[in-house]
């Protein structure tokens, strides 16, 4: 199974989370580059913007399948802003955060624990279908898979 990180989105310097910019026009031409000679089967997606873009990019053929999922981690109300807006704003939340990132949710946010888990049902359901896959997502999503003791036959990280 291949891992890939969607291309550059259209808005960058900000924490994405679910918010939904399609890519640039410089992540169109990396996503069309991805995984050049590789054959695959099926590409799983998550159903954010700049992650289906890159998936129907770099399929070249191959089934696409959106799995909701797979969508980024929110962040609640610090989705879309640039980090230092979010220190000046929120200094001691901010603060917090960063000392404990998974540990630390905010009101309207997602919990890690239960993203995780979102994301570990994506997985068993994507185990189960054709090979060889690559899976479209998110530095999170990515980061949870990659973590996850998998009998699959190998997972590589783009």
């Amino acid at each position: 199974m291949f891992l890939v990180r969607h291309a550059e989105p259209s808005v960058t310097g900000v924490l994405l989370g679910q918010c939904d910019p399609g890519l640039s026009e410089r992540g169109r031409a990396q996503a069309a580059g991805l995984l050049a000679g590789v054959e695959l089967e099926m590409v799983y997606s998550s159903p954010l913007r700049r992650a289906l873009e890159t998936a129907v990019l770099m399929a070249r053929g191959a089934r696409i399948e959106v799995i909701d999922d797979l969508r980024e981690i929110t962040f609640g109300a610090w989705d879309g802003r640039k980090w230092e807006d979010i220190e000046k704003r929120d200094p001691e939340l901010a603060a917090s955060k960063l000392r404990d990132w998974r540990g630390v949710t905010l009101e309207g946010a997602e919990a890690w624990s239960d993203f995780a888990a979102r994301v570990q049902r994506a997985l068993e359901r994507i185990a189960k279908g054709p090979r060889p896959a690559a899976v479209v997502a998110h530095a999170a999503v990515l980061n949870v898979i990659a973590q996850v003791d998998l009998e699959y036959g190998g997972v590589h990280e783009m």
